[in-house]
């Protein structure tokens, strides 16, 4: 008997029929959600004063720098450039050691400190290559800023400057269009995903009036022909020990717990008293999405602590590496498993059916004809098999056309 042939469609209705079914397969594909919290969180102190009268701006930076460690940013990713050496001074009464209260109640050098950029390697040059990671290529993780597109990154920066400069060692200078253009290099490379600038010298607040790249809060402690201003002398060590504005900075951070959740920069920059301070502060909301209303929401552990809940893309919770290692060895144990039963597959074929165990009753049902149950696949693999089997098919039903029409 003889079968009628098929009609073979025309090639531009099966390349739609492919493309339709490609299509339609990773539109399917669910995708990552976008991250609504920042990843990594990091730290840039910098202090730009050599001499010894310069005690305070190192002061400074180190007091910063032990709050950013209490509040969980791990040295890994903190880059801390100190110019000179107080605690070896030879001037220093207490050798070893710096303090930033009279009372001297706490040693800010300690014994628990890493240093990554000290004395004449704390430029202009080098402050700029480690923003915008242009680095050669022999230096060393230590002194290298690892962010990334979602980095929350803290810039504080104390030394004695000027209306839109700030003077490195009294040998140089960087101007606010230098660092505008170096803020700017960071978000073009995606190296940051908001900053929080913070200056503590004269005229400060003139430093961040160039900048115009998105994602940043900048403040400072003095306006235009403001000078900033110290807060105390130790009589002992014989000069002064700390600026009026990093003191106050400080005064509020130390009532920030690990994991505090309530306190926020809209709180912290209404702190500021002008009374207190003896310059005016400022603070620029401009460049940061939402302006001034979202980013007083922001909480200071975002910029001051370290991230705990990290969201991983794909994934419903955090990844254990503990559990990641128990799954490898039970993965290990299953394969050598697999390994035995094949090598030793041929005795265990000749085992007798009558000195196999008999299995309960229960468990000795067949199975019940019927439908069995799908899971929903959770992966792009098995919609890209259904895409495949799809063109299989149509390239099937195809040549078994051109079988039954020989030209």
């Amino acid at each position: 008997m003889h079968l009628p042939s098929l009609s073979f469609p025309p090639l531009s209705v099966l390349v739609v029929l492919v493309l339709f079914s490609i299509t339609f397969t990773f539109a399917t594909i669910p995708l990552p959600p976008p991250s609504t919290q920042h990843t990594s969180n990091w730290a840039v102190l910098v202090s730009t004063s050599r001499f010894w009268f310069n005690y305070r701006h190192l002061a400074n930076v180190l007091s910063l720098y032990r709050t950013v460690k209490r509040l969980g940013i791990p040295d890994s990713q903190i880059i801390l450039m100190l110019p000179d050496d107080m605690a070896c001074n030879p001037r220093n009464a207490f050798p070893g050691t710096v303090y930033n209260n009279a009372d001297r109640a706490l040693d800010l050098y300690g014994d628990n400190i890493e240093v990554d950029y000290r004395g004449y390697e704390v430029t202009v040059e080098n402050f700029i290559r480690l923003l915008t990671d242009r680095l050669p290529a022999e230096f060393p993780r230590s002194k290298r800023l690892g962010t990334d597109a979602g980095s929350n990154v803290l810039v504080y920066m104390t030394g004695h400057g000027g209306n839109e400069f700030l003077k490195f060692q009294d040998s140089e200078e960087i101007g606010s269009r230098d660092l505008a253009d170096a803020f700017e290099q960071m978000w073009e490379k995606r190296r940051y995903r908001e900053v929080l600038f913070m200056i503590d010298t004269c005229q400060a607040n003139t430093l961040y009036t160039q900048f115009y790249s998105p994602g940043i809060i900048a403040t400072g402690s003095s306006e235009v022909d403001q000078s900033s201003y110290s807060h105390h002398a130790d009589n002992d060590v014989g000069v002064a020990v700390i600026d009026r504005w990093t003191y106050y900075n400080l005064e509020f951070l130390e009532g920030v717990g690990v994991g505090d959740r309530g306190k926020t920069l809209g709180e912290l920059f209404g702190s500021y008293d002008e009374g207190k301070i003896h310059s005016r502060p400022g603070v620029r909301w401009d460049l940061f999405p939402g302006g001034e209303t979202v980013g007083r929401d922001r909480l200071v552990m975002d910029f001051f602590g370290n991230v705990q809940d990290v969201e991983v893309e794909g994934g419903e919770r955090a990844w254990n590496e503990s559990e990641w290692r128990e799954d490898l060895k039970r993965l290990k144990e299953l394969v050598e498993r697999r390994r035995r039963d094949q090598q030793n597959g041929t005795e265990s074929g000749r085992l007798d059916v009558m000195d196999a165990p008999t299995a309960p009753k229960e468990m000795a049902e067949p199975a019940k004809p019927g439908a069995a149950k799908v899971e929903a696949g959770k992966g792009w693999s098995q919609q890209v098999i259904g895409a495949s089997t799809i063109l299989g098919c149509i390239l099937i039903w195809g040549g078994t056309s051109l079988l039954d029409n020989p030209r």
